[in-house]
């Protein structure tokens, strides 16, 4: 990775210590509710994952369900288009009647998260909340997460999930650190 291109954010430690924080507040909010948890992919794989794992270290009595949806949103511009459900929830997957935490990788405007939002109120959630590792500062951002691992300013993050579509499909998504692109 090129330094003078990328600059470091939050380390694996930082990261790995703050999922743990949003697990046990998880856990204080849905021990006894059964959640459904609603992974956006490709980017939320990483994050969802540590997540669930850390639900289960903390709480063993805790089944965590876990189900993934695909919603293109971006595109190799990196500007916001309309959403569209390009895989969605498993079949044999329950909505109606479900209090459910969608997990992504970053909110910036929302426009994801408010469309997968109300497509699940649709189906007859109970309740949807957002979890997300990183927030991003937009002023005209439509709805806010619940749950957030860090607030990252307006910068353009890759790592944990989070890829530069701009230098080729995935790159940079697998680091287990989050770097910021200068620009």
């Amino acid at each position: 990775m090129n330094n003078s291109l990328y600059s470091h954010v939050f380390t694996q430690d930082q990261i790995d210590a703050r999922i743990e924080e949003l697990a046990a507040e998880l856990l204080a909010d849905y021990s006894d509710k059964s959640p459904l948890f609603v992974a956006l992919m490709r980017g939320a794989n990483p994050f969802a994952s540590k997540l669930m794992f850390s639900l289960a270290r903390q709480s063993p009595d805790f089944h965590p369900e876990i189900d993934y949806m695909m919603v293109s949103t971006y595109g190799q511009e990196q500007t916001a288009k309309e959403p569209m459900v390009v895989t969605d929830l498993a079949p044999t997957t329950t909505v109606s009647g479900r209090n459910i935490v969608v997990i992504d990788d970053v909110i910036d405007l929302g426009v994801t998260s408010d469309f997968v939002k109300s497509l699940l109120l649709e189906r007859g959630a109970n309740s949807v909340k957002l979890a997300v590792l990183a927030s991003k500062a937009v002023s005209s951002r439509t709805s806010q997460a619940n749950y957030v691992g860090f607030e990252a300013g307006d910068k353009w993050l890759v790592g944990m999930g989070l890829d530069d579509a701009k230098s080729g499909n995935e790159h940079y998504r697998w680091l287990n650190e989050i770097w910021e692109i200068k620009r």
